[in-house]
């Protein structure tokens, strides 16, 4: 299709798009709008356990705790520290910090920081929405749905005090524990245009001492919206600890530029377990995510290096995850505008989807998505219905603290195809290779376009600018690693959107792919498919399903969706995917169709207007 045949198209769908007020899914937590650092860091090592710059902190049973610990370093390291311990808390120790490159190294015991969990705030602190210094003009929506628990009058009062989720960076520091638990911020200079780390507080490494990751625990029984933040903290480490009950991340690095988070465990909170947000030189490493009601990992608006790339091959990635286990989450890794990642060597398995990147939330840096690479993971068994068995039957309308979220309840904060493997919702140039992709019921792959007004991006000629050049190649889709036998639903699925993409030299369980192909794509060599626009037969899932909102008892199951239904055990046909056939003509169908599908799913959903934080 012609450039100006294309923009014709956008011209014709977008004003039904606006028309009906459907330009994104329902709101997502609040933050201040983010910017990508300046690149010049670099990736921090673990500093040791000899760190001379360094603080020791217990809680009263620690020594107890290491004594119950298997001989070994560990113990040995941990039965050192003791005579050493000068804090009971985690945050205080960090708040003595006189020197860059300090270690916190935190002895074995459960870390519920009571004396910052429960701190009386300011009368500042109390009145931001009205009285701040440094208030935000506009507040971003990031991350995934907003709890209908916290964030909008939770600390109201006859005095006017209020309780904001969007604070500028002058307001996160200067009220550190409004959202919380234990904040470390690097950048001293906060009304200059510089984010870069310039404080004493740069390099600072919180580590665990003890055998396992559960020997430390930072327990944040949903007192705050975060457990654990590192804000433009470059140089930061992270090591050796578990991090729960968070309502939105357990651990949120933003604006950070250079990080390692090694050994850590996060679970067991409403929506993330780690997550890093425009964010540059990171490494996740070695790191156990479940529990977890949007995802295990999630690398949002990584930092966007390859934005003006047009080909596969990166200059290089902004954040490295590796040799990491999620599951048991909704999503296993994900990552809105997720940009210039590498994941490889990882396990992504029950999970409701294994793997998502997208373009589809508004008010994150660098969209649309571009250039991840997914490589040599094993994404398996990813068929975990958790919008049946916790959103239908109420468990997930109950206060958070009583859902169970220890004790394995998932409450998915996002739609998502139930039974898949990888899910591209919109991106370019992204390399899924050398994968084992099997037993995901519904699909292995799963690829479409998603229109640029969704993000907020009005622009006409930019409506079909995602699911372009994306390779999906040499992956064993079906079989597991010791040669078992596992099939996917349809080993691929696609809406027919986009150009230059192409799936070639994957070995199938079945001897030959299955997939809902309209038209089989030339080879990479060859270009790859040529444009056309999304199918609508096909679109109509997504863009019924994107409406999903876990809080409405109408839209936990959005009409013309089904990606909330158990998905069939696969049989060797592939049947449990079968195509769709599509006879309508790919060019003018879609004018009708999605007009008229847009508007049946925006009645009474029109977007929450973004507010002044």
């Amino acid at each position: 299709m012609s450039r100006l045949a294309r923009h014709t198209l956008a011209l014709a769908v977008v004003p039904g798009l606006i028309a009906v007020g459907l330009a994104g899914p329902a709101s997502a937590h609040e933050e201040r709008p983010a910017d990508f650092p300046d690149g010049t860091g670099t990736v921090p090592s673990f500093a040791g356990f000899d760190n001379p710059r360094s603080r020791v902190v217990c809680r009263p049973d620690s020594a107890e705790r290491i004594a119950a610990m298997p001989d070994g370093a560990a113990k040995q390291r941990s039965e050192g520290m003791l005579a050493q311990c000068e804090f009971g808390s985690i945050q205080t120790a960090i708040n003595s910090i006189e020197r860059r490159d300090t270690s916190v190294y935190v002895l074995p015991g459960v870390y519920r920081e009571q004396q910052w969990a429960d701190q009386e705030r300011s009368h500042y602190c109390s009145h931001l929405e009205t009285e701040s210094d440094d208030p935000l003009a506009a507040a971003e929506y990031i991350g995934s749905l907003s709890s209908p628990d916290r964030g909008t009058a939770a600390a109201a009062e006859d005095d006017g005090a209020s309780d904001p989720i969007a604070l500028s960076y002058a307001d996160q520091r200067r009220c550190a524990h409004n959202l919380n638990l234990i904040a470390a911020f690097g950048d001293k200079t906060p009304h200059n245009d510089d984010i870069s780390c310039d404080s004493k507080f740069c390099g600072t490494q919180i580590v665990g001492t003890g055998h396992r990751m559960t020997d430390v625990t930072i327990d944040n029984r949903f007192s705050k919206l975060n457990a654990l933040r590192l804000d433009r903290m470059g140089g930061a480490v992270v090591r050796n600890l578990t991090v729960q009950q968070a309502e939105f991340n357990a651990v949120y690095v933003l604006e950070t530029d250079g990080f390692l988070l090694d050994r850590v465990t996060a679970r067991g909170n409403d929506e993330y377990g780690i997550l890093a947000f425009a964010s540059d030189h990171g490494l996740i490493q070695h790191s156990n995510a479940y529990y977890n009601g949007d995802s295990g990992i999630y690398p949002g608006s990584g930092s966007d290096l390859n934005a003006d790339n047009e080909e596969l091959e990166v200059t290089r990635y902004a954040i490295e995850i590796r040799h990491n286990r999620s599951h048991d989450n909704t999503l296993g890794y994900s990552g809105t505008a997720g940009n210039s990642i590498w994941a490889h060597h990882n396990d992504f398995f029950d999970n409701a989807t294994g793997i998502a990147t997208d373009s589809l939330f508004p008010g994150h840096p660098g969209l649309p998505q571009d250039h991840a690479r997914w490589s040599h993971n094993r994404i398996y068994s990813n068929n975990s219905n958790y919008y049946t068995e916790y959103v239908d039957t109420g468990v997930c309308d109950k206060p958070m603290e009583e859902r169970g979220y220890m004790d394995g309840t998932v409450c998915p904060v996002v739609p998502t195809p139930v039974g898949t493997g990888v899910l591209i919702a919109g991106g370019n140039f992204n390399s899924t290779d050398h994968n084992w992709i099997y037993d995901n019921w519904r699909y292995g792959t799963m690829q479409f376009w998603v229109p640029s007004v969704l993000r907020d991006e009005y622009d006409p000629s930019k409506q079909f600018d995602t699911s372009h050049h994306n390779h999906t190649t040499d992956n064993h889709m079906g079989i597991a690693p010791n040669g078992e036998v596992a099939h996917n639903g349809l080993d691929h699925w696609w809406d027919d959107e986009g150009e230059g993409n192409c799936w070639e030299d994957n070995t199938y369980s079945r001897g030959e792919r299955t997939d809902n192909f309209t038209v089989p794509p030339p080879s990479c060599a060859d270009g790859g498919s040529a444009f056309t626009p999304g199918a609508p037969v096909k679109d109509a899932g997504f863009l019924s399903c994107s409406q999903y909102d876990r809080s409405d008892p109408t839209f936990r199951h959005p009409p013309m969706c089904e990606w909330f239904d158990d998905p069939a055990k696969p049989d060797e046909s592939g049947a449990a995917g079968a195509s769709v056939d599509q006879s309508s003509d790919l060019l003018a169908a879609p004018l009708v169709a999605l007009t008229g599908l847009l508007f049946f799913a925006g009645l009474g959903r029109r977007r929450r207007v973004r507010g002044a934080a």
